[in-house]
């Protein structure tokens, strides 16, 4: 029986985790059948030896093993892989260090877009763990269920990527692999182009903060710059995403960027070319507005001293 969700799971190094990550798999009840596509990009510890031995007791397993790391040449292991060999209608993601805690989380998600043709992606919400105590969102949200479109994207940043559902054929594969600066956004930007979003306000999912974690201990200046750079190229490429809300996304990641450079610079680090590039041009070509607060942050360090 063909699956009507594929589970597309991403590993790397996560030994430590991906049991707990599988159980939150198998926890899953739904009235449908799923499969659970797990690609690993070369782990050089004990990783590849777990899934294969879970592989060998679940059928509903299917392993994508590299033997060399892929996403260090620059190669999106979901775009290039796990999309084009998943078979569900529907596609739920979770990296190998997340893990779900509802077992009715894709059913929920999957009703819902089922009910709701005019609806291509889903997003619950999350808890965090810091590997020490658990921590909850507070979003604000006035419903249970809140529509994601262009003008509402990113503002707060509710959609992260353990919690994702949405539907395979409205995604433009080829699109998103054109992508020089491609991250999370900009499969959920693409889907967008198709139909809306709904954020679902119950936790079903436990976001991991570590040391391990490829992206969530990077420094300020590469999340801010990286998401910069991501949301502008995808926004460039989709002219009915340029909202007054994406313009202002946009804008504050600029902002963020380039006085985070500019903070660096007054504590005395050493600043690559890029850096330094990336804030004088920015603040060059700033609004007035930017400038100003540009010149009066300067000032404040040059009396700080």
């Amino acid at each position: 029986m063909m699956p009507l969700l594929t589970i597309c799971c991403t590993t790397f190094n996560q030994e430590k985790f991906i049991e707990q990550t599988l159980e939150g798999f198998y926890l899953q009840k739904t009235n449908f059948p799923i499969e659970i596509q797990i690609h690993d990009d070369a782990s050089t510890d004990g990783t590849q030896a777990i899934l294969i031995k879970h592989a060998a007791k679940d059928p509903r397993i299917k392993l994508i093993l590299q033997n060399e790391n892929k996403y260090s040449q620059h190669i999106m292991p979901w775009w290039h892989y796990s999309f084009p060999q998943a078979d569900g209608k529907y596609i739920a993601l979770c990296e190998g260090d997340d893990y779900w805690i509802d077992p009715l989380k894709l059913q929920k998600q999957v009703d819902f877009l089922e009910s709701n043709p005019d609806f291509v992606i889903s997003w619950t919400n999350y808890k965090i763990f810091n590997g020490s105590s658990f921590s909850s969102n507070k979003w604000k949200h006035q419903n249970d269920l809140t529509t994601i479109d262009y003008n509402s994207i990113f503002s707060p940043y509710c959609t992260l990527t353990l919690t994702a559902v949405f539907k395979k054929e409205a995604l433009n594969l080829e699109l998103l692999k054109s992508f020089k600066h491609s991250k999370d956004n900009s499969l959920y930007l693409i889907l967008l182009q198709k139909g809306k979003g709904v954020f679902m306000d119950f936790e079903s999912a436990v976001y991991r903060v570590h040391e391990g974690g490829v992206y969530s201990l990077q420094s300020e200046f590469f999340k801010n710059y990286s998401s910069y750079l991501n949301v502008k190229e995808v926004s460039d490429a989709i002219p009915e995403s340029k909202t007054e809300n994406m313009k202002k996304v946009i804008k504050s990641l600029g902002n963020a960027t380039a006085f985070e450079v500019l903070k660096l610079k007054h504590k005395g680090e050493k600043l690559t070319k890029i850096q330094l590039d990336f804030m004088t041009t920015y603040f060059e070509e700033a609004d007035f507005k930017t400038k100003f607060k540009y010149y009066k942050r300067l000032l404040k360090y040059q009396f700080s001293k």
